[in-house]
């Protein structure tokens, strides 16, 4: 059998702890924590992977031989270790979890992680280790909290596991999380954590220790100090939260450098481009082949150019750092929730998207609906509830991303359940969305119960919340800076943006115009009769609109609030004249861009003939400005089965905005928008399921039909491609 390198590191370092040697495990047992969503996506299909995907992976990552120690959940043991004895000829030793405390609970809706650590353990020794030739390693995990009762209740579950372990032979290390919600304030966690560490440890013979620690990386300080304290512990790092690239490597190559001799690295490999050329970069740096991460990250981007895969972030983005969290829920915890707005990011968005968000709370009902109406009184049985992100931050945001738009989500929310469990939804897709995200102590997170029985129009309870309190003072610019475009939408749905006649509004674009930044502005249609409706929209709009470039109102809305009173907003007269004339307007009022969404007849653009108007308009470094001079532009809505129209005018702004990002002419634009719209209503979860901008293109090009152009204004404007 073929020695383990674990077992010969081990012994290596702890002779001589400048040997130069270094454990390097991937950690695949977030199956245990996340439940479906563990194995990561397939981001060429924009979906999740599957177990089976997921453990294939694991099978390439060990046949690769660069890693030390393979630690997964024990029914992946089972699979891999004991029926198909992957490990027997490697030199990769495998290991599972041998335990899940509740800090690590991160199904869908649950609020585990906001709540003290308890211990438990799923796991049973006998069936994952040596006796029935699966592994004889496992990770032990505890979480301190400046708590007796929890941390005796910890300390006692630790003992009883390694009680237990010495009897079956089993091996362990130490997995030890920071406070995850501290009965009293720790002033200096990393302090804390060593104290807990060395005290813990100070109680536990030979035989019953831990091989090596796996910690939160607390810096230099914090690291040498465990380190040198005592030379016969072997101190090791944990990723945390995917970041950059740069971030994984130089932690790694930062760590080795005070004192570590252990990287443990799960949703950082799992979440890479390529995850055999991260692992392959990441020995580099352990073994001193490459010693500096940014030529390491320039070296791993090359390889991937090699092969023919597409990079996450450009060059210049992942080299840089981020603010990453090191929990394993790497979710925003209910006391941290208010600190979070004070973060910001390192990468340059391309797009920020900020105004309304919601969270979609929709109860499940029997498949033949309501028989008869509720009365008061009465109980009626329902199914589960469904979570989903609303809003145009969330709606537009989300399509955007899924474009393959670099984008940063700017809404407002609490620090309550809700809150935790909307941003669950934006980090399952990807965590660096809501860097941005605004999060307000002791407020609540606006909602929305959809009451959709089956054959029935669809009816909604909803509470504003904190959008009613989102104002201009909230938006840290440093997070706006350098993004090319800064969109916001829904502002009638916001109190503090429509209840002091737009002065709110427009400070706040007057604020991102000076940072150079393109400014775009979405509406939605206030209620009539409450007080948002009764307000003079022409007054907000002659406040506002000096001060932004890019205007994408609904010809609904806009009819509404130009207060028209002969008009019917809900069905307005559809011809060109009238098209021309809301656009000239609006053009009038101080926007140079007026694009209006017509719903199933596709999208009416029209533009400044002034030409410093229009060039002052773009951000930075857009070519090709002389092309969006005095047009007038009409694109009918391509021809597809809808399945649902929620968020299609939000996408379809995605698909403009997209283009405008990537130096789409005007014509091309539009094209994008129309696409990205009709795409998004074929399917009832477009979130999840948009499509990339270059698989639109090959739909396009491959002859998507239109629906027929509308004759009202087909025979007196044609789209042209320029």
């Amino acid at each position: 059998m073929i020695t383990k390198s674990l077992d010969q590191k081990l012994v290596n370092i702890l002779a001589d702890s400048s040997c130069g040697d270094f454990i390097l495990a991937d950690a695949k047992d977030a199956d245990m924590a996340f439940g479906i969503a563990a194995p990561g996506r397939d981001r060429e299909e924009n979906r999740r992977r599957t177990l089976r995907e997921f453990r294939e992976l694991i099978r390439q990552n060990v046949e690769q031989g660069l890693i030390d120690i393979m630690l997964m959940s024990v029914s992946t043991s089972e699979v891999l270790t004991v029926k198909e004895r992957l490990f027997e000829n490697s030199s990769v030793t495998p290991a599972i979890r041998a335990n899940d405390t509740t800090d690590i609970w991160l199904a869908r809706g649950g609020i585990y992680p906001q709540q003290p650590s308890l211990p438990f353990a799923t796991a049973s020794l006998t069936h994952g280790s040596t006796e029935t030739h699966g592994a004889d390693l496992g990770l032990y995990s505890v979480t301190f909290n400046n708590d007796s009762t929890l941390d005796t209740q910890s300390l006692n579950a630790y003992r009883a596991f390694r009680e237990n372990a010495e009897q079956h032979g089993f091996r362990h290390f130490l997995e030890v999380f920071d406070p995850n919600l501290p009965s009293h304030p720790i002033a200096d966690v990393g302090s804390y954590v060593n104290d807990q560490i060395v005290r813990t440890l100070a109680g536990i013979a030979e035989r019953g220790r831990p091989l090596f620690l796996k910690m939160v990386y607390h810096g230099p300080a914090a690291l040498e100090e465990l380190v040198s304290y005592d030379s016969s512990l072997i101190v090791g790092i944990l990723g945390g939260s995917a970041g950059t690239t740069f971030d994984a490597f130089h932690q790694l190559w930062e760590a080795k450098k005070y004192g570590a001799r252990v990287a443990l690295y799960g949703r950082m490999i799992n979440n890479a481009e390529h995850q055999l050329s991260f692992i392959q970069h990441l020995r580099y740096l352990a073994d001193g082949e490459i010693t500096d991460p940014a030529e390491a990250v320039r070296s791993y981007h090359g390889q991937l150019a090699r092969l023919g895969i597409r990079t996450l972030r450009s060059l210049e983005d992942d080299l840089s750092s981020s603010k990453r969290s090191f929990d394993y829920s790497a979710k925003p915890r209910r006391k941290e929730l208010a600190s979070r707005q004070t973060e910001s990011r390192n990468l340059v968005p391309e797009v920020v998207v900020a105004g309304h968000i919601c969270l979609d709370v929709t109860p499940a009902f029997p498949q033949g609906g309501l028989q008869a109406p509720i009365e008061p009184g009465q109980l009626r049985e329902v199914g589960p509830t469904a979570y989903a992100t609303g809003g145009c931050v969330a709606n537009t945001g989300l399509a955007l991303h899924h474009l393959g738009i670099a984008t940063s989500l700017m809404g407002k929310i609490g620090n309550d359940p809700f809150g935790v469990q909307l941003l669950s939804l934006l980090d399952d897709i990807d965590p660096s969305l809501s860097d941005g995200m605004i999060v307000a102590p002791e407020q609540n997170t606006s909602y929305s119960v959809v009451i959709s029985p089956p054959g029935v129009d669809r009816s909604f309870l909803h509470f504003p919340a904190a959008n009613d309190t989102f104002n201009v003072d909230d938006i840290n610019l440093a997070q706006v800076s350098g993004a090319k475009i800064f969109h916001f939408g829904y502002p009638p749905l916001m109190q503090k943006f429509w209840d002091d006649g737009g002065a709110n509004m427009a400070q706040l674009f007057r604020r991102v115009k000076e940072l150079g930044t393109m400014t775009s502005l979405d509406m939605a249609m206030p209620d009539p009769a409450a007080a948002a409706g009764k307000i003079d929209w022409m007054a907000w709009l002659k406040e506002v609109l000096p001060h932004v470039d890019l205007f994408l109102p609904s010809l609904e809305e806009i009819v509404f609030m130009l207060g028209d009173k002969t008009a019917n907003h809900t069905e307005p007269e559809f011809s060109l004249n009238t098209l021309s004339r809301i656009a000239d307007q609006l053009i009038g009022l101080g926007t140079p861009i007026v694009v209006l969404k017509l719903g199933s007849s596709g999208l009416y653009m029209k533009t400044s003939a002034d030409a410093n108007r229009i060039s002052r308009a773009f951000f930075q470094n857009k070519t090709g400005i002389e092309q969006w001079l005095g047009r007038e532009l009409y694109s009918p809505c391509f021809d597809v089965q809808v399945t649902s129209t929620n968020g299609a005018g939000d996408r379809t702004i995605a698909g403009f905005l997209a283009a405008l990002v990537r130096n789409a002419t005007p014509s091309q634009a539009l094209e994008t928008a129309v696409a990205v719209g009709a795409a998004s209503v074929e399917s009832c979860d477009p979130s999840k399921n948009m499509v990339s901008l270059e698989k639109l293109e090959e739909r396009i090009h491959a002859g998507w039909n239109r629906k027929a152009v509308d004759d009202s204004i087909g025979r007196q404007l044609t789209l042209d491609r320029s």
